[in-house]
């Protein structure tokens, strides 16, 4: 059974167009890779991220706004950030790379929105909660900006605080088609696939589609024990109803009939489809995240 697990992990991933990374299993390597030259490695990184902006000049406001200059030069940099585990070094960096940019507030204003744009557009395949979190905490304590500005950024700052890897779900209730109502937290199974969707997004249609009639990941998610949940949060019933023939059998199949999702803010949902992967436990394993990232993780918790 497991190898056949693994051999549906490996197809899927190559099926959805999704090249990742599994452990490395090489057995020849010597113990020489000491915790000391782990920690050179990590100082030799924490370096490159902390003198990344020091040969770029933000007065330079025809640089700045140059795609393949600026925009290009901070795509860089939030790649390194978004592989950076340590949330101290990524709230440094952050903090000298905008430190440097408020010499001139045209080019502080741009990255901001570029960060905005990149990192937390509901469209943007970089978006990233983790290091738009850094950008946040330096944004609402930076002495540049006002009060009232500071005070713009503080609701976003609490929702990407919400539903954070290793934290517990929000619970919430939903109603099913017969009208029984059951809670987030009632649902026993290994892992929740927790997918809030709308019935008019074709992205939505696709990503359900792909769900519900690829075989091997419907065998996959019944070998590890995967509940899907698929959460309508948008308050329209006639919608919902007729959208049920399209979502498989074997769902859970929700409507949020108060609208409690959206008007508490229990979610972040910028992105249609917005997907969680949840434990048994309903702690957060993979926010705001797409099928390929579910596949991969799949495909790296079971080498």
């Amino acid at each position: 059974m497991k190898n056949a697990t693994i051999a549906l992990l490996v197809f899927l991933s190559v099926i959805i167009l999704f090249c990742c990374s599994c452990k490395d299993n090489t057995k020849g390597k010597q113990k020489s890779d000491t915790a000391q030259q782990g920690k050179k490695s990590l100082s030799t990184a924490d370096s490159t991220l902390f003198h990344f902006w020091d040969k770029f000049d933000m007065q330079d406001t025809t640089q700045v706004k140059n795609p393949e200059k600026g925009e290009q030069q901070l795509a860089d940099f939030i790649q390194l950030l978004a592989q950076t585990p340590d949330s101290a070094t990524r709230d440094k960096a952050v903090d000298l790379m905008l430190d440097k940019a408020k010499v001139n507030r045209t080019s502080f204003d741009y990255f901001i929105k570029q960060y905005e744009h990149y990192l937390y557009d509901g469209n943007s395949p970089m978006r990233n909660d983790i290091v738009y979190e850094s950008v946040l905490r330096y944004l609402i304590k930076t002495d540049l900006l006002s009060g009232l500005e500071k005070e713009a950024y503080r609701p976003t700052y609490k929702l990407v605080l919400r539903n954070k890897e290793g934290k517990t779900a929000e619970d919430f209730t939903y109603e099913l088609a017969n009208g029984k109502k059951q809670k987030l937290s009632d649902t026993k199974s290994k892992y929740s696939l927790l997918i809030f969707y709308d019935p008019e997004c074709s992205h939505c249609k696709e990503t359900i589609h792909q769900l519900r009639d690829t075989p091997q990941l419907v065998q996959l998610f019944a070998q590890l024990q995967v509940q899907v949940l698929a959460i309508d949060p948008w308050g329209d019933r006639t919608k919902w109803k007729n959208y049920q023939s399209q979502l498989s059998d074997q769902w859970i199949n929700g409507f949020d009939a108060e609208s409690k999702i959206l008007s508490f803010n229990l979610y972040d949902l910028k992105a249609s489809p917005t997907i969680y992967l949840l434990d048994e436990n309903k702690k957060v394993v993979l926010k705001d995240t797409y099928l390929q990232q579910v596949i991969a993780y799949f495909v790296k918790t079971n080498p």
